[in-house]
């Protein structure tokens, strides 16, 4: 069947306007998601103070600063948490508008402490993730690796010290030293014996 040229420029006209009357769907429409996508939380920041921290009988405290921000919704919570070297340790520090240092709920700096206590594990503890959701629900979370490739501290070097303010040594690091204090007391009689029995003549 032949079908006349008027006819394919008429159908083509209606389907036309067909199309141009449908309005785009939220996912279609480029605003849309613009706008849905700028609602997401940031991290622009994150430092902490002191980098090493030295132990004795009383805890320590580090303190943490963070920038985050959100264009169109202020920002709900904040949590960054720390690992100890075996990772069955492990530090939490949660904040929230009463951290707010400087700027607004929607970009800012947030600041809080965290504490470490003497029985913390010794070693480089690391920085596991920072997490910040705003009050929509929406949520930024970034782990310890990609923390450092953004050019954020990861690292922190936990000591102990004795109370002399001597740092104490690792256990492995006495090995063969076991007997030290049977060879001192045996060095001790062994001198106090030559002073106090020796011949008269060896006296001035």
């Amino acid at each position: 069947m032949i079908v006349s040229a008027k006819l394919i420029m008429a159908l083509l006209v209606i389907l036309t306007s067909i199309a141009v009357s449908i309005p785009m769907t939220m996912a279609q429409s480029p605003d849309a998601c613009v706008a849905t996508s700028s609602t997401y939380p940031r991290i622009l920041g994150f430092d902490f103070s002191p980098r090493e921290l030295s132990l004795a009988n009383a805890s320590s405290q580090v303190a943490l600063q963070i920038h985050v921000a959100d264009e169109n919704v202020d920002i709900d919570s904040i949590e960054a948490v720390f690992s100890s070297p075996s990772q069955n340790q492990s530090l939490a520090a949660f904040m929230n508008s009463t951290n707010l240092h400087s700027g607004d709920a929607r970009n800012g700096s947030y600041t809080t402490n965290i504490s470490f206590s003497p029985s913390s594990e010794i070693g480089i503890w690391t920085v596991e993730r920072l997490i910040v959701c705003d009050r929509m629900g929406d949520c930024k979370r970034i782990e310890g690796a990609m923390a450092e490739t953004l050019g954020f501290p990861a690292k922190l070097q936990i000591l102990k010290r004795a109370e002399n303010g001597n740092i104490i040594i690792d256990p492995n690091e006495l090995r063969g030293w076991a007997n030290t204090d049977k060879r001192f007391a045996a060095q001790r009689k062994i001198i106090i014996n030559s002073v106090f029995n020796r011949p008269s003549i060896c006296w001035p």
